[in-house]
């Protein structure tokens, strides 16, 4: 893990030590770093007709490519086969082209013919029989490579238009009030929270533009963190022009606890995995983002408490396996530094369930730990707006030093 003076690659006010913090906090903030650090298949185009640029069912010059009906390899062709140069097959070992993805035909196509044409008798990305280990080509009747290139097809349907997988980023963010959201100060955030931006979205079984609150607990309305990972994700990924869509699927309820979200007790776990699960498949998955931890000091038995660790790393295994997302990272908050009374860190609370917390990263693969020094807050243990806006650009900042962050 890098250095915190290796962190920064977006210009965002983030850092506590710039925020009335001693240099012992800044201190114990390195070390934190430290620690671990409607859908459908994508369109094919295709052009009309039967062939390629020069005659309607053959290669260059006749009915075939740059050798027999078969290749250099085997098949029914070969170098010099019942073709030649000119015979009408490609260079593979059955009768087929050489990128082609689907037929049987032409130094590119697909059916028998063609350099340029794509669904009919010939053409570089046709679409019949082909593909990378069919009946031709140089291992099969299509080509060496197949398929649709670097896109997987897959993607989703947002506001009318479809977004591919690789452009449809998902954050899962869930966890106690902190989650849900307490925050109404500073007033000059209120744009930064509320109004919706192109290319962000909340996603609870439909797509919509996002605004706080956007893991809503009954009819409060209270922002929490939602936007702002989504700001500070998109300002990451080159601001407003990234055709990159940032999408919430958030969750979150007032003094709950790591046994309310376990997927075996069937209560809160359900509820926003099926919003995921729905989306599993045609979008990529960004990082898990769980604000828990203060809330098992406060409202379990204290025989249930050291539990605490056991039960975010099966809620963390769970998700990753109902959603096959093995290496999926998990953005866990830190225990909340600038909490007061028996919540701060030195108070009883705080005293138990803080090393709980340290704990995490050594038990969970790809799970660190976001600092929340010097994070500016709304009363003893919740974040204001400023808060969760330093808190996220945090967040995403360790997504980029980590090398989760790939997208511009």
């Amino acid at each position: 893990m890098p250095n915190v003076s290796a962190l920064p690659r977006i210009s965002l006010r983030t850092w506590p030590w710039s925020r009335k913090v001693t240099l012992g906090t800044a201190a114990v903030l390195i070390g934190l770093l430290g620690q671990g650090c409607g859908l459908h298949a994508h369109p094919v185009a295709t052009d009309d007709g039967s062939g390629g640029t020069s005659s309607s069912t053959g290669g260059t010059s006749s009915s075939g490519g740059t050798s027999a009906s078969g290749g250099s390899d085997a098949g029914s062709g070969g170098v010099a086969a019942s073709g030649g140069t000119t015979g009408s097959g490609g260079n593979g070992s059955g009768s087929g082209g050489t990128t082609g993805t689907t037929s049987s035909g032409g130094a590119t196509g697909t059916s028998s013919g063609g350099t340029t044409g794509t669904t009919s008798s010939g053409g570089a990305t046709g679409t019949s029989s082909g593909g990378a280990t069919g009946t031709g080509g140089n291992k099969g009747s299509g080509g060496t490579t197949g398929g649709s290139g670097g896109s997987s097809g897959a993607g989703v349907m947002i506001n009318g238009q479809f977004v591919p997988k690789e452009k449809a980023v998902v954050f899962i963010h869930f966890g106690h009030s902190n989650m849900r959201g307490q925050a109404t100060k500073p007033t000059s955030l209120m744009s930064y929270f509320y109004n919706t931006v192109p290319g962000l979205w909340s996603y609870k079984g439909s797509f919509n533009l996002a605004k706080e609150p956007t893991a809503p607990e009954g009819s409060m309305t209270f922002a929490g963190p939602g936007m702002a990972i989504l700001h500070s994700a998109q300002a990451a990924a080159g601001g407003s022009s990234t055709d990159v869509q940032f999408i919430s699927v958030g969750y979150g309820i007032g003094s709950k606890t790591s046994v309310d979200y376990l997927k075996s007790t069937n209560t809160y776990y359900p509820i926003f995995m099926k919003w995921a699960g729905q989306l599993k498949g045609n979008v990529t998955f960004g990082a898990i983002v769980i604000m828990l931890g203060i809330t098992d000091g406060e409202h379990l038995p204290s025989d249930q408490v050291p539990g605490f660790p056991g039960r975010i790393k099966q809620i963390v295994s769970d998700i990753r396996a109902d959603l096959g997302e093995p290496n999926l990272p998990v953005m866990f908050c830190d225990y909340e530094q600038m909490a007061t009374g028996t919540l701060a860190p030195t108070g009883s609370v705080g005293m138990v369930m803080q090393p709980l917390v340290r704990m995490l990263p050594g038990m969970i693969d790809k799970l660190v730990l976001v600092p929340t020094d010097g994070l500016e807050m709304q009363d003893d243990h919740h974040f204001d707006m400023q808060g969760h806006k330093d808190w996220a650009d945090r967040l995403v900042m360790l997504m980029q030093s980590n090398n989760w962050f790939p997208w511009k």
